[in-house]
C-alpha cells in the first residue's frame, strides 16, 4: 500500500489533435488507483489534469498565495486524515511541496534542499565546492559593483534571475552601457552575473534512486539555445546523443554534480556546457525536464520519466530500464511571432515530407495565437517530433524542419 498521497497539479492537460500536453504525467498514468490514496489540490489550470471519478479534489485561486494553500491543507488533514507523500511535477510547486513536508512531518525532500536546486547561487556553490567548473558568478548588488564584476569576467556577461525556468528574465549584456541601462530599468536584488561560457549546451536527463544512483539516464544535445529561443525566437530542439564517449563523460559529470547536491529519490534536467576542453555545469532542475524532452525520451527508450519518478517516490519496486543506447530521437519547437495575439493566416505541415518526423503540431489558418505561461509548455508556432534514424539523422530532419516550415500570421486588434 503506498498510503496517502497529496497531489498538487497546476497543468492543463490535452489529447486531441490540435494539442498535446502533460499525457505522460497524468494520474492515470503515475498512480495505480487500487493502491494510492491521492487527494488532488489543483488550480484552475490544473483541472483539467484530475481524473473524472477523483473523490477528493480542492480548489486553489492561486498557488502563490501559499498562506492560503496552507490554511487549505490544514483543513484537509484535520478532515481526511496525514498524508504519507506529497508530490508535485511542476517547478513552481517544488518549494511549496518541501514546505508541506516540514509542515507535516512527510518524509521527502526538504526546503533546505530544494533550494539547492531553485536558487543558482546555491547549486553553483555547492557544485564548485566538489571541485567540478561552473561559471564565474557573483550576486548582484550595487550598479558599481556589477560593472567591476563584468569587467573582471570581460563582455559579454549573463544577468539572470537567482530563481527562475525556462531562460525567462536572461540577459546577455555585451556592454558597460547595456548594464548601466539595466541596472536603470530594474532592482538588482534577485539578480546574479555570471561570464559567458562558450560552447555548446548539452542537457542529461534522468531518474535517481533513494540512494541516488542513476535508474535512466541519457544525453541531448541543444539545437540553438534556451535564451535564443526566449529572446530571439530562434527555434529550439535537441537530439539525443548516441556517441557512448560523448554520452559517458557527459553523464559522468552529471552524476558527480548531482551528488554533490544530494539529490536523491527524484528526476532531474542538468544543462552544462561542452567547451571541447572542459565540460562546465551550467544548471539543475530537481524535475522531469520541460518542453518535449520527456515525450522523446519515451517514445525512443520506452521510459515514461514520470512514472518512473513516482515509483521511487513511493517505495515501488523497480527495475531499471534498459533502453538501446544506439537509439536516437529528437524535437523541435517554433515560438509565434509576437507581438501576440496573431491570426494564423498558413503554417506548413512537414509530416511526410521529412524522414523520421512522427509527429506535429502545427496552427491551423484562422488560429489565435495567444499569450500563455509557460515558454515551452504551450502551443507555440510549431512542434516537431523525430524518431527511428542514426543521431546524425536525425540532426538532419531536425535541420530540414527548420529550414523548410513556414509560418505567416498577422496581428489581431
Amino acid at each position: 500500500m503506498s498510503g496517502a498521497i497529496l497531489f498538487l497539479t497546476r497543468w492543463p492537460l490535452y489529447e486531441d489533435e490540435r494539442r498535446w500536453e502533460n499525457r505522460l504525467a497524468a494520474p492515470e498514468s503515475v498512480f495505480a488507483p487500487e493502491t494510492d490514496r491521492v487527494t488532488y489540490v489543483c488550480d484552475e489550470g490544473g483541472r483539467s489534469g484530475v481524473p473524472a471519478t477523483a473523490e477528493r479534489v480542492h480548489f486553489v485561486t492561486d498557488f502563490g498565495d501559499v498562506d492560503g494553500v496552507l490554511e487549505l491543507v490544514d483543513t484537509i488533514v484535520r478532515d481526511e486524515g496525514p498524508f504519507d507523500h506529497v508530490i508535485g511535477f511542476s517547478e513552481l510547486l517544488l518549494d511549496l511541496a518541501a514546505t508541506l513536508r516540514e509542515r507535516y512531518g512527510i518524509p521527502g525532500t526538504s526546503p533546505e534542499e530544494i533550494s539547492r536546486f531553485c536558487d543558482k547561487t546555491v547549486m553553483k556553490e555547492r557544485v564548485s565546492r566538489a571541485g567540478l567548473r561552473v561559471p564565474r558568478w557573483a550576486s548582484c548588488r550595487t550598479e558599481d559593483h556589477m560593472l567591476a564584476v563584468a569587467e573582471e569576467f570581460g563582455y559579454p556577461v549573463i544577468v539572470k534571475p537567482v530563481r527562475g525556468a525556462s531562460s525567462q528574465g536572461v540577459r546577455q549584456i555585451a556592454s558597460a552601457e547595456e548594464l548601466r541601462a539595466l541596472c536603470a530599468e530594474r532592482s538588482l536584488h534577485d539578480l546574479e552575473i555570471e561570464e559567458f561560457v562558450r560552447g555548446e549546451i548539452l542537457h542529461v536527463d534522468g531518474v535517481l534512486d533513494a540512494a541516488g544512483k542513476p535508474l535512466f539516464l541519457c544525453t541531448s544535445r541543444y539545437v540553438s539555445t534556451c535564451l535564443d529561443f526566449e529572446v530571439l525566437g530562434t527555434p529550439l530542439g535537441s537530439v539525443l546523443q548516441t556517441d557512448p564517449v560523448v554520452r559517458g563523460r557527459c553523464e559522468d559529470f552529471a552524476v558527480r554534480c548531482l551528488t554533490a547536491l544530494g539529490l536523491r529519490s527524484s528526476a532531474f534536467h542538468l544543462e552544462l556546457f561542452d567547451t571541447g576542453d572542459e565540460l562546465v555545469f551550467l544548471e539543475v532542475g530537481a524535475r522531469v525536464p520541460g518542453a518535449d524532452v520527456s515525450y522523446v525520451i519515451n517514445d525512443v527508450h520506452g521510459v515514461n520519466l514520470f512514472r518512473l519518478w513516482v515509483d521511487v517516490l513511493l517505495g515501488r519496486p523497480v527495475d531499471p530500464p534498459a533502453p538501446d543506447p544506439e537509439q536516437s530521437g529528437g524535437w523541435l519547437i517554433v515560438k509565434g511571432p509576437g507581438p501576440l495575439p496573431q491570426q494564423v493566416t498558413s503554417a506548413t505541415s512537414l509530416l511526410g515530407r521529412i524522414p523520421y518526423l512522427y509527429r506535429e503540431l502545427v496552427p491551423r489558418p484562422g488560429e489565435v495565437l495567444v499569450s500563455q505561461p509557460g515558454a515551452y509548455a504551450t502551443l507555440q508556432g510549431g512542434r516537431f517530433l523525430f524518431r527511428g534514424g542514426a543521431q546524425e539523422q536525425i540532426e538532419d530532419a531536425v535541420r530540414q524542419a527548420r529550414e523548410q516550415y513556414r509560418l505567416t500570421t498577422e496581428p489581431v486588434p
